[in-house]
């Protein structure tokens, strides 16, 4: 009887564990053959896309794909499938699917349909809310986007769908959207603190477009609506990669006075990153109007007066191009210039300049 009840025990044991260690099985195989398996089951694809190096996709297969009740929910529901976006077909996958932060989890239909998207990580109780509210046939994106195809145009309804699509990223169907109701609307309807975020959107409204011009027709109208920071701030952050560019040597203006336009708009709204969008102003004119010694004399007195956090994006943009006409004497120059200011960096980006040292000495 002992020997018995030890037995029993022991598996008893053995099966509290194993209860205890549940996870999300995930399949072995390539994607076509793994949406095969879900479509054949008639279940959702499943897929965790993660990248060897992502702090929250680790948090994520060790926390939450281990949890009982995602794991329960999971495979009961799914098929599922784990993809390195760096490795094998992730690359193709990524670019399929519009995946740009990690992780991303992607849920795909019988016939290959995205039919749900989530963002980063949080805690399995949270977690589990996100995909049952993401697969709401009511309530969820893919539900809304049938009905936006059937023809629902309802202002509210679109506003809805509009913030869905940034929240999951897919920020050309935010802009399709955004546009199309824009242009519904008259010019007061327009005039709105609603639409104001519409409207204010960088995929909206960049440097150049109608609703840029709109937004700089309605200045000072937006600014008593939202106030004057929040236009000087859309003002700031359309300008500063458009100049950027610029800045950086590449993309070319015909016209110097563009760049009395740029510093006038500036100097009109006072936007937060004034002193870069000035830097970038400077060096954006001498790059297109210059001769290169004269562009590389204006990096080397501008670029030193620019916000370190701003350094690191200049230099992994810029340095190609000013490496291709430099000549020995200025390739020390820059190498000086990165030391300087791979000193005020964080450890983070220190490494980071370390690289582009280490690409300025090997180009001499």
């Amino acid at each position: 009887m002992m020997k018995y009840l030890l037995i029993v025990g022991v598996l008893m044991t053995s099966w509290t564990v194993q209860a205890q260690d549940r996870s999300i099985r995930f399949e072995e195989g390539s994607y076509q053959e793994v949406l095969a398996k879900a479509k054949k089951e008639n279940k959702l694809l499943f897929i965790d896309c993660y990248t060897s190096w992502c702090g929250p996709c680790k948090m994520l297969a060790r926390d939450v794909f281990t949890n009982n009740e995602v794991a329960d929910y999971f495979n009961e529901h799914f098929i599922s499938l784990k993809v390195d976006c760096e490795k094998g077909e992730g690359p193709q996958l990524r670019e399929r699917f519009g995946v740009s932060s990690y992780p991303t989890l992607l849920f795909i239909d019988g016939s290959g349909k995205m039919v749900n998207k989530i963002l980063g990580a949080s805690p399995a109780p949270a977690f589990l809310v996100k995909v049952k509210e993401g697969l709401d046939p009511e309530n969820s994106l893919f539900a809304k986007e049938k009905k936006y195809e059937a023809g629902n145009r309802d202002r509210a309804f679109m506003l809805d769908l509009i913030k869905s699509y940034k929240g999951q990223r897919e920020l050309q169907k935010a802009t399709k959207v955004s546009s199309e109701l824009l242009a519904s609307l008259s010019e007061q309807e327009i005039l709105t603190k609603e639409m104001w975020d519409v409207v204010r959107d960088y995929y909206v409204s960049p440097y150049g477009s109608e609703w840029w011009n709109f937004i700089l027709e309605h200045g000072d109208e937006y600014a008593r609506l939202v106030g004057k920071e929040a236009v000087a701030k859309k003002i700031g952050e359309t300008l500063h990669p458009y100049l950027f560019g610029f800045a950086c040597g590449h993309g070319r203006s015909e016209n110097r006075a563009d760049f009395v336009t740029y510093k006038t708009l500036v100097e009109r709204y006072q936007p937060a990153q004034k002193e870069t969008l000035y830097a970038f102003i400077k060096l954006g004119e001498s790059a297109c109007f210059d001769d290169f010694n004269g562009y590389f004399k204006t990096v080397m007195k501008v670029v030193p007066k620019m916000d370190a956090g701003e350094h690191f994006r200049f230099f992994h943009n810029a340095l190609d191009n000013l490496l291709k006409s430099a000549n020995t004497k200025q390739k020390q120059q820059l190498l000086a210039l990165l030391k300087e200011s791979q000193k005020q960096q964080t450890d983070y980006f220190k490494p980071e300049f370390q690289k582009l040292l280490d690409k300025v000495e090997k180009s001499e």
